[in-house]
């Protein structure tokens, strides 16, 4: 059963803090993690379906798939001085594929690519404790052709139904954004306003209406990585977001989240 939805910035100056920081602002978001953690401890999931970009260390040149599960027995990854592996639901993983398939969504799965730090800077900070098994869920969001926001929502909604047939109780988390763009004369000028009016649709209840937006738009507006919560979107359909901060740094747009279910 679905117990839980959640979507979390994974900014890498979250964990490692360069001096061009604001302390405050990080610490904020580290609270806003926090809070996450402690709803995680309170709703006791079995595992913990995480749906997460790649910023090239698992695919690039050998393969690029839109969709993907990562389905062997653990996974791992290395982000600077961390090396972090987590061990994978290997049941949950494997029904995702078998019945993401039968739902006509050409799954690709590994058991061995690395693990991008999108999935391991907010686990850092909200992974329950005990530890809960993991399914990492690949979406691309960074190398063209990325699939469209409207194929995002539909796979998110057969994992919806997937994820609520089954015994184990699974929370999912989305990873990403909110407007940045890193490598870009844009840097320093993310989009927030952007970023403000998605939030209020979210805590309306309205993020069905993300899956019209085009890959256009969200390029334009430094959000190719909201795919992922999309993704979540589809799964969670009209319930209404909690937003637990939104911390707008010179560079990227900090939001943590819940929807309640």
């Amino acid at each position: 059963m679905l117990v839980g939805a959640f979507a979390c910035a994974h900014t890498p100056q979250l964990l490692s803090r360069p001096e061009t920081e604001d302390r405050n602002l990080v610490l904020r978001v580290h609270t806003a993690f926090a809070r996450v953690k402690g709803r995680l401890q309170a709703l006791r999931p079995d595992a913990i379906a995480m749906v997460a970009g790649d910023h090239i260390e698992a695919f690039f040149l050998n393969a690029v798939p839109a969709l993907a599960v990562y389905a062997g027995t653990e996974c791992a990854g290395t982000f600077g001085r961390y090396r972090y592996r987590f061990p994978i639901h290997e049941p949950l993983a494997r029904a995702i594929v078998e019945q993401g398939i039968e739902r006509g969504f050409d799954l690709f799965y590994t058991q061995d690519a690395p693990l991008d730090y999108a999935f391991y800077v907010p686990l850092h900070f909200t992974m329950p404790e005990p530890s809960v098994p993991l399914v990492p869920l690949h979406v691309n969001v960074y190398l063209p052709p990325q699939p469209t926001p409207r194929r995002c929502y539909e796979w998110g909604r057969a994992l919806g139904e997937i994820l609520r047939a089954r015994s184990e109780r699974v929370v999912l988390m989305a990873s990403g954004g909110m407007s940045h763009f890193p490598g870009t004369d844009r840097y320093a000028s993310p989009e927030f306003d952007y970023d403000r009016r998605l939030l209020n649709l979210l805590t309306a209840g309205r993020g069905r209406e993300l899956a019209a937006i085009t890959a256009e738009e969200l390029d334009r507006a430094g959000n190719i990585e909201l795919r992922t919560w999309i993704t979540l979107l589809g799964a969670v359909g009209d319930a209404k977001a909690d937003v637990y901060c939104y911390e707008p740094s010179w560079h990227h747009g900090n939001a943590v989240v819940e929807w309640p279910l």
